[in-house]
């Protein structure tokens, strides 16, 4: 697997905070080397209000976590996408398959960036959204590569074998994470927990490495293709 000039990186997530979480440090990393980088927000996010906001009159507009988004991306050279579907409810069905395959393909999507398969109990919006990806990148011919980011969900399956060194991108990431203030609180958005998946990631993979002081972000892959060829001809 190569990133560079002309390859076209997507990270399609459910929800605005997930790219962030997911792969902030590796789509820095795929912009630095030339990438054209793009974020596609499934959903607007309204429903994210924890059950004690909601039992005290909180709500959120469909465009507030969008800015949120845009605030946590500004000045990376990274673009965003934003379908607006309602959270809570998503299913790998035709529609959401469809509107992925299609924004894959007018993208043309070479790198795909997307949840786990393997999280049984991670949100079921990243649970079919997973699922409806990982089915529609397999009629995108520009598609070579699929990884499915690290979910924050307890006791999943998940099992990495591919790691993107973000040190130098650690301290970012947890600014952008910070920027969705709407979610303020929940702990998976914190510094803590930040630096603590980012060094786990390496303990798990390269202790060596993760000795030395190294931070990552982790994926599955369900398709890796090293060095491709075919969209480069």
């Amino acid at each position: 697997m190569a990133v560079g000039l002309r390859e076209k990186v997507v990270a399609v997530v459910a929800h605005p905070d997930d790219a962030e979480l997911l792969c902030y440090g590796t789509l820095r990393r795929a912009t630095q080397a030339g990438a054209t980088v793009t974020v596609v927000v499934v959903t607007h996010g309204a429903n994210g209000v924890s059950l004690a906001d909601a039992a005290d009159g909180r709500c959120l507009g469909t465009d507030e976590r969008a800015e949120e988004v845009r605030a946590a991306w500004h000045s990376t050279g990274v673009h965003l996408t934003f379908l607006g579907m309602p959270d809570g409810a998503l299913a790998a069905d035709r529609r959401l398959i469809s509107a992925v395959e299609a924004e894959l393909t007018r993208l043309g999507c070479t790198l795909l960036i997307t949840h786990s398969l393997n999280a049984d109990t991670d949100h079921q919006d990243h649970r079919a959204l997973a699922a409806a990806a990982a089915n529609a990148a397999t009629r995108v011919a520009t598609c070579h590569t699929v990884l499915h980011g690290e979910p924050h969900a307890p006791r999943s399956a998940f099992a990495p074998t591919v790691l993107v060194d973000i040190t130098e991108h650690l301290d970012d990431k947890v600014t952008a994470l910070a920027a969705h203030r709407s979610q303020a609180g929940r702990w998976y958005l914190g510094k803590d927990y930040t630096h603590h998946r980012a060094a786990q990631a390496g303990w798990r993979l390269r202790p060596a490495a993760a000795a030395a002081g190294r931070a990552y972000e982790s994926f599955e892959p369900s398709v890796l293709t090293l060095f491709p060829q075919e969209d480069r001809t």
